[in-house]
């Protein structure tokens, strides 16, 4: 497991329930997830996404506890308080609206369960910026943890721990 994940996760705690994680990437959160204790439903918009965490997946970890989705992290197909734990992990960034994820991430989490989320930090960014640039793509990532923390403060007064890591930093609230 990845430095910057485990200490997600180690700010969560072992558990167990349900936890969704939006925006599966490579799947790294789902793992850390899974590992940790949890039945872990992740999304994506991206059928292809999907398909290379599934792969990865598949090469360190069972997929016995991790169900991967196609569907919209704008509009969450879940009834409202369905998970004890919403994650996303460095995914923020590529929503087309940061803010009406973060409704739907408190929408479908369950009163005293945990919202963690993880984003890119300063030189993260510039990290993921080179390495894109490398391959002769871009990517651009403006959104701060504490734009996201700001947000859940103002508009629904969960307040919450940031912790700080090397490329990245990571926000926990109870709800």
């Amino acid at each position: 497991m990845e430095r910057d994940v485990k200490e997600a996760v180690e700010m969560l705690g072992r558990g167990s329930g349900k936890a969704l994680d939006i925006g599966t990437g490579r799947g790294r959160m789902a793992a850390a997830l899974a590992e940790y204790g949890y039945q872990v439903v992740s999304i994506d918009e991206s059928k292809d996404a999907l398909k290379r965490a599934e792969d990865l997946l598949k090469e360190s970890v069972t997929l016995e506890n991790i169900l991967l989705l196609q569907g919209d992290a704008h509009n969450l197909p879940f009834l409202d308080e369905t998970f004890e734990v919403v994650a996303t992990y460095n995914a923020m960034h590529h929503m087309r609206d940061y803010k009406k994820v973060l409704d739907e991430m408190v929408r479908v989490c369950k009163k005293g369960g945990s919202i963690l989320i993880s984003e890119l930090n300063e030189y993260g960014r510039k990290v993921v910026a080179e390495r894109h640039k490398e391959r002769g793509s871009y990517h651009e990532a403006n959104i701060s943890i504490e734009d996201i923390a700001k947000y859940l403060e103002v508009e629904y007064a969960l307040i919450g721990e940031i912790k700080k890591s090397e490329r990245t930093d990571i926000f926990i609230s109870k709800k």
